[in-house]
């Protein structure tokens, strides 16, 4: 039964990084494309990146995974809720420096990223964790 949950963690690790890379590319669409497909970036795949990394982590757990591959995994759903707070200067309108929070976003969406890949780094190479 363990052993179904590592591959669950396994897989769905995998899913969170397509996710990932999925959510940049519902951006550039919204951006170049279509305004209207920003919903699908803003409440659609958000879900998929920021939930379900916590199911994940339950899988983890059962399955015997390490404590900091788990909190990397946790790490995902706050990085994600940072992400909606980041834009609030944006949303409300606010000006002057204040309004430069807002850009952070894209940075934290960067580092979002770069967690992802190291979970599937240590997914992958379990030895090197």
């Amino acid at each position: 039964m363990k052993a179904r949950a590592r591959q669950a963690y396994d897989i769905g690790i995998y899913i969170v990084v397509a996710a990932t890379v999925l959510q940049f590319f519902l951006a550039g669409l919204g951006i170049f494309v279509d305004t209207s497909l920003f919903f699908w970036h803003t409440t659609v795949n958000p879900f998929l990146v920021g939930v379900l990394p916590l199911v994940l982590v339950a899988f983890g757990w059962y399955a015997g995974i390490d404590r900091r591959t788990l909190l990397l995994t946790a790490s995902m759903f706050g990085l994600v809720v940072l992400q909606s707070l980041l834009l609030f200067p944006y949303r409300s309108a606010a000006q002057g420096p204040i309004r430069v929070i807002s850009a952070l976003h894209a940075l934290n969406a960067v580092f979002i990223f770069w967690i992802a890949l190291h979970l599937l780094d240590r997914v992958r190479f379990p030895a090197r964790a």
